[in-house]
């Protein structure tokens, strides 16, 4: 058991009801995502084996996009049914980024699986209750501040990975991080990845919702095949501006979608 297993199962916060599972990626991907009704594993030079990556409740997977990016290399989000019973791995963070050191010294010079859950069955909804205390919390990365947060669990000086990971959270790339480049790790920093060793299928009552480019989103191929899942379909309109910007406004989106939901 890790660390932050360990320091979950014994402690007595009260749970947070995790949101659905999210995969994202480029646009591209959707026609042969819809050919084999499968988000499909894909070797992970990380971990050297075959792995189906989602995060909980937000689309913190991000690819770096140029200034002229094309409608298909932007961003599209499949919402899943909140699911972790096959779970290879669960992470507090994106553990790629970790792999590359992206993350403050404060925290990399750990051992990475010092922080790996997944052998406590509901450890998303406790680590969730933990440093945020509800799924809206959660969202918005928004915890209490150090001396409460230590004070509430009683940490002590051997506490150092649960006292990094809340470090984590609150750290803006102010002193003494400035060198971090947090623009690289913004909500990746501290958002639950989980790690499976098979193929997603696209299903009735699983599949949630998909948040997609509007020039999908008008396509009657994909309207069909989405709405016959029963999915709800969720567009955004394409415009000249910084492609990035677009992870924020599927944000807004999956924000409305959640409340409407009563996910929070």
């Amino acid at each position: 058991m890790s660390t932050l297993a360990d320091f979950l199962k014994r402690n007595s916060a009260v749970k947070g009801k995790p949101l659905p599972l999210l995969h994202t990626c480029q646009s591209y991907n959707l026609e042969g995502i819809m050919a084999a009704s499968a988000i499909s594993t894909r070797f992970c030079d990380v971990f050297q084996e075959q792995l189906n990556y989602f995060f909980v409740g937000r689309p913190a997977y991000k690819k770096e996009l140029s200034a002229e990016a094309a409608e298909w290399e932007l961003p599209i989000c499949f919402v899943f049914s909140y699911d972790v019973a096959n779970a290879k791995r669960i992470f507090p963070f994106d553990s790629g980024g970790f792999e590359k050191k992206l993350f403050p010294s404060f925290i990399q010079m750990m051992n990475r699986d010092s922080f790996d859950v997944v052998s406590t069955p509901d450890a998303p909804a406790r680590v969730i209750g933990t440093f945020f205390g509800s799924p809206a919390n959660y969202f918005r990365l928004k915890t209490p501040d150090e001396d409460a947060f230590a004070g509430k669990y009683s940490l002590g000086v051997f506490d150092t990975e649960v006292r990094a990971l809340h470090r984590l959270i609150i750290k803006t790339g102010k002193p003494p991080d400035a060198s971090t480049e947090y623009k690289k790790i913004d909500d990746r920093r501290f958002t639950i990845e989980v790690q499976f060793t098979a193929d997603k299928m696209l299903k009735k009552k699983d599949l949630l919702a998909v948040v997609l480019p509007e020039p999908y989103f008008l396509d009657a191929k994909v309207t069909k095949y989405f709405r016959d899942l029963g999915a709800q379909l969720i567009s955004y309109q394409v415009h000249p501006l910084n492609p990035n910007l677009y992870y924020g406004i599927i944000y807004e989106k999956l924000y409305d979608f959640f409340r409407r939901k009563k996910f929070f």
